[in-house]
């Protein structure tokens, strides 16, 4: 199967955001006398569910509304704009060296516009895609499809045609439902279940080394491991 386009979710994938953002949140949820378990943290990766803010936010033992914990999300900071954020080793050459085949890619994320392209300003990264959509562009958070629909219709793709790097279980989820085959990337600081994808990726630079196997389906296996983990294993 042949590929034209290679979708990306941002957090996990992009960069390595995830437990910075649980920091960021946590901090803020302390004014409220809230704190953050790791399967909050996990449950959280992935998506902009407000119920789960809004069930986080029940525990406590004050009222606490989505605005109230908005502003004191505005005083802590967050990564996007507040943190040394950087690209996650290997991703930008594997991006380069995908358009430098002629393939079109996107950026998929849950994440606001603002935020992500505060953050792809700071990284440099705004000219590595062909279309960028942010979670305040769609009705509908992931795991449903929605946003990943929406970038295969504007790239004007094929969804068999697609190969989506994500991280997240609902993420993988969300681009299964959108017929796209998945490459789920676990170099990220939170480990969840990659089960659902087609291939798992530990390492961008061993990527590189397979990526003909990944753009053309010869699935000769699903782990796309680093040559240390297989001595590991040894």
């Amino acid at each position: 199967m042949e590929t034209e386009v290679v979708l990306f979710d941002f957090d996990g994938v992009i960069a390595n955001t995830e437990e910075s953002n649980a920091a960021y949140l946590e901090k803020a949820l302390a004014a409220f006398g809230i704190q953050l378990a790791d399967e909050d943290r996990k449950a959280l990766i992935g998506t902009n569910d407000k119920t789960r803010i809004e069930s986080l936010l029940s525990r406590s033992s004050v009222k606490v509304t989505a605005e109230d914990l908005a502003g004191k999300r505005r005083q802590a900071g967050n990564t996007y704009e507040n943190s040394c954020i950087r690209p996650i080793p290997g991703v930008v050459s594997l991006i380069q060296d995908i358009r430098g085949r002629g393939l079109k890619t996107g950026l998929v994320t849950s994440t606001s516009t603002r935020l992500i392209m505060i953050a792809l300003n700071r990284m440099r990264m705004t000219g590595l895609f062909d279309v960028i959509i942010c979670g305040d562009m769609c009705a509908n958070c992931k795991p449903d499809p929605e946003c990943y629909k929406m970038a295969m219709d504007y790239l004007e793709a094929e969804p068999r045609k697609c190969i989506v790097f994500e991280d997240s279980a609902v993420g993988i989820h969300a681009a299964r439902l959108a017929g796209a085959r998945v490459a789920a990337y676990r170099g990220s600081g939170i480990q969840q279940d990659v089960s659902e994808a087609d291939f798992i990726v530990d390492s961008y630079e061993v990527c590189r080394d397979r990526l003909d196997d990944i753009l053309h389906g010869n699935q000769r296996d699903k782990f796309i491991l680093p040559p240390s983990y297989l001595w590991d294993k040894i």
